[in-house]
């Protein structure tokens, strides 16, 4: 099958958006994810920020940042952003196919009106309407403005990346916990009695929310230096993370635990400690107590404590 767009405003790009693709992908040999301006709509995050937000959900392990759209990520995907008119995209890329999501009869309606205005600028433009399945109905963009940085929502449906643009926070420190997350994948594939995927996503959820609440600001430099130690870790590990995860069902513990000593060493240049608490790994450690359904530590305060030591030599 050719290639196909889907295009949108993506304000922020959910777990939704992200089913749309993945639905997509199996039909179609390429996608080519447009984030566009939608006039109608008054969004929170640029065209080209968003593009980078959606590579980074689909492949976190590529520092999107240091790099210029349109980004290709895989074999399949092409992410870029666009000002002009989705119809005009697809006639200049030489694609005939337009991928929408569908929630609701109300959203069908408006993607039928919008079918007729793509035929007056491009009639060889059709449109394949993908259904969304019940888990996600609630999944939109504006339920996500709703809830992110509520303290007590166990689920906001984006990437944790979108999440801290979106609360004008750290975007490095969304990166480490989405990477924490995607190498946590096969957790309880190694050890039953371990978080499963559900239980961990809601921990991690529940802990990023407490810790935007509670350190409004780190300072510019630590946040380069933060940033510096994601992109070596990405540079050294990301392309071997990615596959041994994808195709070996592999439990990276050790970068996992590199990857908490540098969150770590983030949050406590800036944070002001409780009583009790001498460093960021404890700190962190604290904060994670009895979160979501689960009493299982996040990590192991040792193993992080070591990393952390490691870190800073």
């Amino acid at each position: 099958m050719q290639s196909s767009v889907y295009a949108g405003s993506f304000d922020p790009w959910t777990y939704g958006h992200q089913f749309v693709l993945d639905s997509a992908l199996e039909v179609f040999e390429s996608v080519h994810v447009v984030s566009a301006i939608n006039p109608a709509k008054q969004s929170l995050l640029k065209p080209e920020v968003r593009a980078r937000v959606i590579a980074h959900a689909i492949d976190p392990f590529i520092d999107w940042w240091a790099l210029d759209p349109p980004f290709r990520v895989g074999e399949k995907v092409i992410v870029t952003s666009q000002e002009g008119l989705v119809a005009d995209y697809a006639k200049e890329n030489n694609i005939s196919h337009l991928i929408r999501g569908l929630r609701s009869t109300s959203d069908f309606e408006a993607e039928f009106n919008l079918y007729f205005s793509n035929q007056a600028i491009n009639p060889k433009l059709q449109t394949w309407a993908v259904l969304c399945p019940h888990h996600l109905l609630h999944c939109s963009s504006t339920y996500v403005k709703t809830v992110v940085g509520k303290a007590h929502v166990k689920s906001v449906g984006a990437k944790f990346v979108a999440q801290a643009l979106m609360l004008n926070w750290v975007r490095v420190i969304g990166q480490i916990f989405d990477l924490i997350e995607v190498c946590s994948s096969h957790r309880f594939d190694i050890d039953s009695s371990n978080l499963n995927e559900t239980d961990l996503s809601e921990c991690l959820q529940l802990l990023f929310s407490a810790l935007a609440f509670r350190i409004l600001r780190i300072s510019r430099s630590v946040m380069v230096k933060t940033s510096k130690y994601i992109d070596t870790f990405l540079k050294q590990n990301g392309s071997r993370l990615r596959d041994e995860i994808k195709e070996n069902k592999y439990y990276p513990q050790t970068e996992i635990n590199n990857l908490w000593a540098i969150l770590a060493n983030c949050i406590e240049q800036d944070a002001i400690f409780p009583d009790g608490i001498d460093s960021g790994v404890s700190y962190l450690l604290s904060l994670s107590k009895n979160l979501g359904k689960t009493s299982i530590k996040l990590f192991n305060e040792d193993e992080v404590y070591h990393a952390y030591e490691n870190l800073k030599k």
